[in-house]
């Protein structure tokens, strides 16, 4: 009735809303189309699970409800669980190969419906065995009806296809954790080498500067004792008027010369001669604004993750106890039932979780959220 309840009040809103913002704000890769198809799957799940209100009030020994419990819900749940390794494959591929060809729009869409169709077919089988059973005053479903061997076999290949999934998964993100650190790592390498080589670029230049400077200091004294050894010998034989008048060119050549040379003292020339071109280790603003895009998608995707196994981890411990203990615990403790039923029914909140998470962690989508309201 929880669950129910929980699933029509924010199930069926919040992935309503999930679906139209990713399709609002524009469907740009693979990973938008698998977080809508992983919407779809939540909300058709959070509307069987709102059933459950139905179902607690008119469940007789008649199967119909032991049918939308069993082949419905676990349905949508083993699709999100094949959606989540998909998109686990996916952010792997475009994070730690981001110059191979990306699994394009069309492809993405067909690996979401193949979930889908995949995870409703493995439990078809169900719709022929399962039976509605009286427990107590209350009735329950048999879901495996008179195939003894039938719970141990699916409880045991659940574990396996759990514990298979969750390793999987947490090798590939581990190997994405692995190459974003060494980004991380080289990036800041090569933001420390470009600021190393600059700063050397300019000591050679103020070392230039300062050579030059006095090679001219030097040129020029030593041409300023040229020309006065030269007006003094001048001057024993020569007229003080025709010194005056053939030392002016001289001098004025000198001013010219001194006019035409490059302003060394500010260092313009020599500055502009050897200015650093641009720096083409530096990652450019849109390829770092993609990578820092990527790293953010891989988190919220982790989270999901992380979240959808927690939920379904106590459902799989209580499948492993043996039928006969099971029973006698629904039968004999009113508490053991409750927890028992619990923690098989908690396994369906992650499908209202994912819109908690993109709020918390988009801004974009809590601002597109906002939108109408403003």
């Amino acid at each position: 009735m929880t669950v129910g309840c929980l699933a029509a009040a924010i199930g069926i809103p919040g992935n309503i809303a999930i679906i139209t913002v990713f399709t609002y704000q524009g469907i740009k890769n693979a990973t938008d189309i698998t977080f809508i198809a992983l919407a779809v799957v939540d909300l058709i799940a959070s509307i069987i699970n709102g059933m459950k209100i139905v179902m607690v009030f008119f469940h007789d020994e008649r199967p119909w409800a032991c049918y939308i419990e069993v082949i419905a819900a676990r349905s949508g749940l083993y699709s999100g669980l094949f959606l989540t390794i998909w998109i686990a494959v996916y952010r792997y591929q475009a994070v730690c190969k981001p110059f191979d060809r990306r699994i394009g729009r069309r492809a993405a869409i067909l690996v979401s419906i193949g979930c889908a169709i995949t995870a409703f077919g493995l439990h078809v089988p169900f719709f022929f065995i399962t039976t509605s059973i009286k427990l107590g005053r209350e009735y329950g479903c048999n879901v495996y009806g008179d195939i003894s061997w039938g719970r141990d076999v699916y409880a045991k290949t659940q574990a396996i296809v759990f514990c298979v999934s969750a390793l999987g998964i947490s090798v590939l993100y581990i190997q994405i954790y692995k190459f974003i650190r060494a980004s991380q790592v080289i990036r800041q390498q090569m933001t420390t080498g470009s600021a190393f080589v600059k700063t050397i670029s300019n000591d050679v230049e103020s070392l230039a500067s300062n050579k030059q400077r006095a090679l001219n200091e030097s040129a020029s004294y030593i041409e300023d004792s040229c020309a006065t050894r030269a007006i003094h010998q001048a001057s024993v034989s020569i007229p003080l008027s025709t010194i005056s008048n053939s030392t002016r060119p001289s001098v004025t050549s000198k001013m010219k010369t001194q006019d035409s040379l490059p302003d060394v003292e500010s260092g313009k020339t020599r500055r502009a001669t050897h200015q650093p071109a641009d720096d083409k280790t530096k990652p450019s603003s849109k390829k770092l604004k993609n990578n820092q895009s990527d790293h953010k998608t891989t988190q919220v995707v982790i989270i999901i993750t992380v979240i959808f196994f927690l939920l379904w981890l106590p459902n799989i411990v209580i499948d492993q106890i043996p039928i006969g203990q099971l029973t006698r615990i629904l039968l004999e403790t009113h508490k053991g039932s409750f927890i028992i039923y619990f923690f098989y029914q908690i396994k369906y909140i992650s499908h209202i979780t994912n819109v908690f998470v993109y709020v918390f962690t988009y801004r974009r989508f809590r601002q597109t959220c906002c939108q109408p309201f403003n």
